[in-house]
Formats: C-alpha cells, sequence, structure tokens
C-alpha cells in the first residue's frame, strides 16, 4: 500500500493575525511601512502596533502622509550627522573637496532638527519630514 505524506497546514503567524485585524487605514499604513521599511518584515504584532502608535502621535495616520513624510533612515551610530551629510552631498549634489571639515551633527543640531523628526525602532532610526 502507498502512503500518502500528512499534509502540511500553514498556521498564520501573531503578526498576520495582527494585520487581519487592522482598519483599512491602518492596513494601508502598515503596508506602506513594510514596502518602505524593510525592517520590519519580522517586526512583532507589538513592535508594529507600538511604532503605529507613535507615527500617530507625530500626525502620521494614512499611507499617504507616511509616504510624504518618511525620508530617510539608517542604523548608523550617529545617525542625524549621517543624514545631514546625505542631504548636503548626495540630495544638493554638492561635491565637498576633501580638505573641508564639516560638523555634520553641529548642522543637524542648529538647522536640520527643525525641519525633520526622527523615530527609533530597534537599532534604526527613521527621517521624517515636519512639513508633510
Amino acid at each position: 500500500m502507498i502512503s500518502m505524506p500528512n499534509p502540511v497546514i500553514l498556521k498564520e503567524t501573531p503578526l498576520e493575525d495582527w494585520e487581519d485585524s487592522l482598519t483599512h487605514q491602518d492596513s494601508e499604513l502598515w503596508e506602506e511601512i513594510n514596502d518602505r521599511c524593510a525592517d520590519f518584515c519580522n517586526a512583532t504584532p507589538e513592535e508594529a502596533r507600538a511604532f503605529m502608535d507613535e507615527l500617530a502621535d507625530c500626525g502620521i495616520t494614512t499611507a499617504e502622509q507616511f509616504c510624504d513624510a518618511h525620508f530617510y533612515q539608517t542604523d548608523a551610530f550617529h545617525a542625524e550627522a549621517e543624514f545631514v551629510e546625505y542631504l548636503v552631498t548626495e540630495l544638493n549634489c554638492q561635491e565637498l573637496p576633501p580638505y573641508l571639515v564639516i560638523d555634520w551633527q553641529a548642522s543637524w543640531d542648529r538647522n536640520y532638527r527643525h525641519d525633520f523628526f526622527t523615530l527609533t525602532n530597534k537599532d534604526i532610526t527613521f527621517f521624517f519630514h515636519h512639513n508633510f
């Protein structure tokens, strides 16, 4: 007699259960977070909800607002300094001479912190524009 293998029944993970319980607006926001921030693919429901609550505290409650506000993310130790250097050298296409020394952190502290805010999840710092 030929034995048939036992069928494998896939169970939903706690995150998938949580995703199924979201409102339409929260579901779209969560999908956008996952699309733009791959670090959340292994998040627990508690971590995901906490991040979405932090976003809501900053006025970001929809996927569209998230798209408009999300600007950059990094796991660098000096995240703010890296972000300002990125803005100046990459986005503004400024080629700085190698002999020039810039205090990127001071630039953040003095100027850029007024236009952006940060949220941190695990070791990742997310930068969002205030005017979204």
